[in-house]
This record gives structure tokens, sequence and C-alpha cells, in this order.
């Protein structure tokens, strides 16, 4: 049977949310064809994995005692003990999947250490990764692509320090309060506000500097609707979900509502909760579809990626991409959760087939047997 490992946590400030999908996967993910490897990122910067990691109570317990330390190289994955020189090779993973939310892991870390060992991993590339985990630089492609976007202003943290005044007076003539403040690099809605005055966005950017060096302050889109559509591609097909409206309404969607106020992970149990569906015209209904084709197919992607839509009577905006969503948004394909196994063998077979076919030729230039060493420091490259 192949191995297939399954990345999550991270040293992010989504690192429990993670664990969630990790989890989730771990105990959805077909035995009978793969032999999953669970390696978990924790905020001490270290990869691990243990037999025990399907185990949400694994987690709650906190820190890693009985955990292996692992690393990557030469595409084998090994596990050491800090101090101590004994390596042991672990196998050879067939494939990967990544779970991880926010920081390193979702923004190209594990996307990149797979491209080095070449294991195939059935989630988005390294330049999408890392572009679509900014904010700011998932606007700039929406642009290019004329999708619209909220208006924003970006304000990074040593800009603040020395020209905060002037910036939140930007802020109050170009955008009008209120507005959304937001961490440029954060996900699940963590730090998060609407801030209707002046004070309130002063506070919340500060806040938002605790979280992140950039923070992304958007016009408020009034009467607003939350929506998600998702994307992912088979045998070079792309298949794009209906809209599913999420259950927030004007306000924003919140950290608790995603996570607290409902189960995350449909309690990993039989059946899906029934989801509401979305009452819109149907060119409403096609035009988020159809911005949602034109991202993954214009920057490549792979596995399943979700677009977070906000919908208004002016129009139809582009919030965010998520690489690495929630629970791999498997609800917005499957209307039970066991369907989702099939799903996600699919998706990590199509991984490992395309990776096969589409290796590609590494050449040596041979410049080094005709420059000199004398010559060294004194060459324009």
């Amino acid at each position: 049977m192949r191995k297939i490992v399954i990345f999550f946590g991270g040293k992010s400030s989504e690192n429990e949310i993670s664990v969630l999908t990790g989890v989730f996967v771990l105990n959805l993910i077909d035995r009978e064809k793969y032999i999953p490897v669970p390696v978990y990122l924790h905020t001490d910067g270290g990869m691990y994995t243990s037999g025990k990691m399907s185990d949400l109570n694994t987690f709650r317990k906190g820190g890693v005692s009985g955990f292996q330390r692992v690393f990557f190289d030469g595409g084998g994955m090994y596990a050491f003990t800090p101090g101590k020189p004994k390596i042991k090779l672990l196998g050879k993973p067939d494939g990967a999947l990544n779970c991880c939310h926010g920081g390193l892991g979702e923004g190209g870390g594990i996307s990149a250490l797979m491209q080095m060992n070449g294991i195939p991993l059935a989630s988005p590339d390294l330049t999408a990764s890392a572009v679509f985990l900014d904010k700011t630089m998932t606007k700039l492609i929406a642009k290019a692509l004329n999708i619209p976007t909220a208006e924003y202003i970006r304000v990074n943290e040593r800009d603040y320090a020395r020209r905060g005044r002037f910036l939140l007076k930007n802020i109050a003539t170009r955008l009008k309060y209120p507005v959304v403040v937001k961490p440029a690099n954060l996900g699940s809605s963590i730090g998060v506000v609407l801030a209707g005055t002046e004070e309130e966005a002063e506070k919340a950017i500060e806040a938002g500097f605790r979280l992140d060096d950039r923070v992304l302050i958007e016009k408020y889109i009034r009467g607003k609707r939350d929506v998600n559509c998702a994307a992912y591609a088979l045998n070079g097909e792309i298949y794009v979900s209906e809209p599913e409206e999420a259950a927030s309404g004007e306000r924003i969607y919140s950290f608790a509502d995603k996570y607290l106020k409902q189960d995350p992970v449909a309690s990993c149990g039989k059946e899906c909760r029934s989801r509401p569906g979305l009452i819109v015209s149907e060119e409403t209904r096609e035009k988020i579809r159809s911005y949602t084709r034109t991202l993954y197919k214009r920057m490549n992607l792979k596995g399943i990626v979700r677009m977070d839509f906000l919908l208004s009577d002016e129009g139809v905006y582009l919030g965010e991409v998520n690489t690495v969503p929630g629970s791999l948004a498997y609800y917005l394909f499957c209307e039970r959760v066991s369907d989702a196994k099939n799903l996600f063998s699919d998706l990590i077979d199509d991984a490992i087939s395309s990776a096969a076919a589409g290796e590609k030729q590494v050449i040596s230039t041979g410049i080094l047997q005709t420059v000199s060493v004398a010559a060294k420091g004194g060459m324009r490259l």
C-alpha cells in the first residue's frame, strides 16, 4: 500500500484549527488503499509523528511527549532524537496531503519541502500557496484577472509606527467608516474586527500587529452576504462546487461563528449536516462559479481550494482564497462525510500519477568547467 503523509499543525495561530482538519482526514482516509503517516508541525518549529495522532485527545493534553521528531531528506522520512547521533529511516512516502492552516505550512513551506524531496503533493504548489496566504497579493492577482475585491489599504508595522495618524486619516477619507480590519496573513477569521470609528480602527490595527506585521483595512460592504465556492481538478478537468452561503448575515463572519457555534468537522460522523443553499439569480451564481474556475485554472491550483466571496446589491467581490480550507471543504462537494473518502483518494492518486507523468529534466549548463577561480567575484552574472 502507498504511504501518504498527512501534514497538519504549524507555527501559526491556526495550529489548533489545523489539528481538527488533520485528525478529520486521518480518520477518513481509505486505509485499504493507503498507510497514513501523520506529521504534526508543532509551534516549536519541529515536525513530529506518532501512531496516536488520529485521536484528538492526544492533542488536548498538549506537549510532544511520546512523539518522534522527524525530518525529510532525499525523498525519505527519518526519525531522530535531538542531541543524539542515531537516525532511523521510517520509509519513503508515495504522496502527501497538506492540512496546515496559516503560517509557512499553508504559505508554501510544505509545498517546497515536498518538491525538494520529490514527493507528490495533492495540494497547491509553492507559488500559489505563498501568493494566496497574503490577502494583499490575493487582491492584486484578482485585479489582474478582472475579479472585483473590496477597496482596501494595506499597512505595515514600520510605516504605521512612523505615520500612524496620517494612515488613520487616509482610512477615513478613502474608505469611510465602518471598515474591516484583519491581519494580512491569517485565516480562520482570527483577528478580524469591524471598526466603526477611528478609535476602534486604531485599536484593531494595533491588535492586528500583535498577530502579523501587516494589516489590511477594507471598505465594509453593507448588506453583504458571505458565500463560499470551491474547486478541484482530476485528470486535467476542473470541477466547481455550487456556491453556498455562510450563515453570518450582514455582520462579520467571526472565528466564533466558524468554530465555536458549530462542530468544525461535522462531528466526524457518518452524515454531513445539511447546509443552506444560496438563493441568487442564475447570472450571479454563474459569475461566482466563473470567478472560482478562473482563479483555479489561471493559478494552476491543485487539490481542493475554497474561494470566499462577498455578495451585495452592488455585485460580487472576492474576499479570500483558501488553499487549505477547513476540513478540506469536502462539504461543498459531498452530501455525506463518507463520500469524502473517495474524493480524497482520487485527489491523492491524481497527484501521484501527474507527478510521475510530468517529471521535468534538469540540465547542466557546464559553466563551472569554463570559469576560472581567478574570476571569482569579478563576474557579472
